[in-house]
């Protein structure tokens, strides 16, 4: 009979974290609720207090709690956020030397391809929030610094009504990333204020004709359109770029 490895036995800490994690994670307990006292959840658990600590460790590395010290303090829940996600994978894509243009090339896929899941999907809830973020996208046009970040937002509303919620949340992390390595101040915020304006409008231009698309059922064109659309950004933001890698995301 073969020699099995051994088991690793979870440590006490580890199982106390394990099933606070599951009580967060399925909405039993709610964000910022306190967690009951550190008297009463030694007893519960029937553990010591080095090792609730432990636990306590294990969850605010992980972004589920947070412990605040004082008369007042304790532990607070935090319901799992994408930036915490987005902060280890970025860890990994630095140490990898990964590239900014590799990020927004990846960017690219994921979110032209949200844009064809929408527009196969289409349903008239889906087109009206669309035609609402049209219309604050032809507003903010006028304003290239606002536009910006409405443009980021309709950005993440197409991949968010792509109906894939894996898609979204790499999409979104990724959004984190380039925002951590400082690489969200765009052509629109550094070029003079009429070319600016010239850029806002032809996104959103961009932003129209994706609409029109989703609205007319075509993932083809719709996956084609917006592909191309990413790809020039990149393109803009990569070229007035000194930073080639994914950097400053320990600092």
């Amino acid at each position: 009979m073969p020699i099995q490895s051994r088991i690793r036995v979870p440590k006490a800490g580890e199982l106390v974290a394990g099933r606070l994690r599951r009580q967060i994670i399925l909405g039993e307990l709610k964000e910022g609720e306190a967690l009951p006292s550190e008297t009463a959840l030694m007893e519960h658990y029937g553990v010591s207090r080095p090792t609730l600590r432990e636990a306590f460790r294990v969850l605010e590395a992980e972004g589920l709690i947070s412990i605040h010290r004082g008369a007042r303090g304790g532990a607070r829940v935090h319901v799992p956020d994408v930036s915490t996600s987005a902060k280890y994978a970025g860890v990994m894509l630095q140490y990898r030397g990964t590239t900014l243009a590799d990020v927004y090339q990846a960017r690219s896929i994921l979110e032209s391809r949200a844009a064809g899941l929408l527009a196969a999907r289409r349903t008239r809830t889906e087109i009206d929030a669309l035609e609402e973020a049209l219309a604050e996208s032809r507003e903010a046009a006028k304003d290239p610094p606002r536009f910006v970040h409405v443009d980021e937002r309709f950005h993440l509303l197409v991949v968010e009504l792509g109906g894939n919620e894996t898609l979204a949340l790499l999409v979104q992390m990724l959004y984190h990333i380039i925002a951590t390595a400082n690489a969200t101040v765009t052509a629109l915020d550094t070029h003079p204020p009429d070319k600016g304006l010239s850029l806002a409008r032809r996104a959103h231009r961009m932003h129209e004709q994706l609409v029109s698309l989703v609205r007319d059922g075509d993932p083809a064109q719709a996956e084609s359109l917006w592909r191309k659309h990413l790809d020039g950004i990149a393109k803009m933001l990569t070229e007035d770029m000194d930073v080639q890698t994914v950097l400053d995301l320990l600092s």
